[in-house]
């Protein structure tokens, strides 16, 4: 276990002012609950509430101090297999739903990271496009670079397209990505990410590169919805753009290619058709990779058994004892004090002695009133 904070175990040194203070209220509590003929604490209870507290504030500490564990992984990489995931950055890819709904490009970005980790040994590359298609990426079998490519790297008009047309993005762009495939794989895959709305493109020319053996397999899964449109920084639809259908746009892609079209809807379908371009191939390996595991969230749950053990204690002291209960329900009913007034004699009067009755007299009784 590997501590990246280790100053957050000085947390510690916060314990000893409250476990002072907590011995403190224990005592307390003890003869309280004497007085008030509760069941007080005993020593070992006494002590089960400290060890509670010390753990509680232990846990919260590691916690702090933010412990992780590092499991080692062979890392392994394909010989025979690469792919490429092209994602397109025009424009139409800023359309969303609301204002402060996901771009496509948002989920785009999701999507290729899914589908990379659907192949984690086949090396992987980056490309964007618009009316050109250049590489963020060459295929490489770190994850770790192929997300951070993902997020920083990829960006609407990232660079600008060359052309200022309303609608710029052309497949056929995408024909040079071939080059860009390392030479000798047999195995190579092109995933896109667009929305579809392209200019009219040549097909013969997707076919010689694309669409020609050997080994290449086009993956093409959409992101787009009529009802979406671009927002301006006020949070309104810009009225220069409108949803194009795509039908037939994607219907030449893919005879031209021959490859395979899903909705963003069909991710999983998308996966499944990317392992089954790449199939199964030679493998070697290339190093040893750690996996870091959180245990923050771990402690802090952990933190909370002791503390309700804390609380469970504090409400059982609260119920008196047996012996209490007991005796208060066998023990008969009091009778109210009367309280007596001593006066002197000479502050009474004759005829007021004689309407105040003697202790004895109160007592005795009086049989006149009794039916005869």
């Amino acid at each position: 276990m590997t501590l990246l904070a280790p100053f957050g175990l000085l947390l510690v040194l916060g314990l000893v002012p409250g476990l002072a203070a907590f011995i403190q209220g224990q005592r307390r509590a003890g003869s309280a609950c004497s007085l008030l003929g509760l069941r007080p604490p005993g020593p070992l209870r006494r002590v089960a509430a400290t060890v509670a507290l010390c753990l509680a504030a232990a846990l919260v500490a590691l916690a702090a101090s933010r412990p992780v564990v590092r499991e080692p992984q062979a890392r392994y990489t394909r010989t025979d297999a690469e792919a490429i995931f092209a994602l397109d950055i025009s424009r139409s890819m800023l359309a969303a739903a609301s204002p402060a709904g996901p771009t496509r490009l948002d989920r785009a970005k999701a999507a290729a990271k899914t589908i990379r980790a659907a192949i984690p040994d086949v090396p992987a590359g980056i490309a964007t496009f618009t009316d050109r298609a250049l590489p963020n990426l060459f295929p490489s079998s770190d994850e770790g670079v192929f997300s951070a490519t993902i997020d920083r790297s990829v960006g609407v008009d990232r660079p600008p397209p060359v052309g200022s047309a309303l609608t710029v993005t052309t497949f056929d762009a995408l024909a040079t990505l071939r080059g860009y495939f390392t030479p000798g794989r047999r195995h190579r895959l092109l995933v896109i990410l667009s929305d579809g709305e392209s200019r009219d493109f040549s097909a013969s020319l997707l076919r010689a590169t694309l669409g020609r053996p050997p080994g290449m397999q086009t993956v093409l899964v959409r992101f787009a919805s009529s009802n979406e449109r671009v927002f301006g920084r006020e949070g309104l639809p810009e009225t220069d753009y409108r949803p194009e259908s795509t039908a037939e746009t994607i219907r030449r892609f893919v005879q031209a290619t021959k490859g395979h079209v899903f909705d963003e809807g069909r991710l999983g379908q998308a996966e499944a058709a990317v392992k089954e371009g790449v199939e199964r191939g030679p493998r070697v390996r290339i190093g040893i990779a750690s996996t870091p595991t959180q245990l923050a969230p771990v402690f802090v749950l952990a933190a909370f058994i002791p503390l309700g053990f804390l609380l469970w204690q504090r409400n059982l002291l609260q119920r008196p004892s047996r012996r209490v209960r007991e005796k208060a329900l066998l023990a008969p009913p009091r009778r109210p004090r009367r309280e007596r007034v001593n006066l002197g004699k000479s502050e009474l009067s004759a005829g007021a002695r004689r309407h105040c009755p003697t202790d004895a007299e109160s007592e005795r009784p009086r049989f006149q009133d009794l039916p005869q």
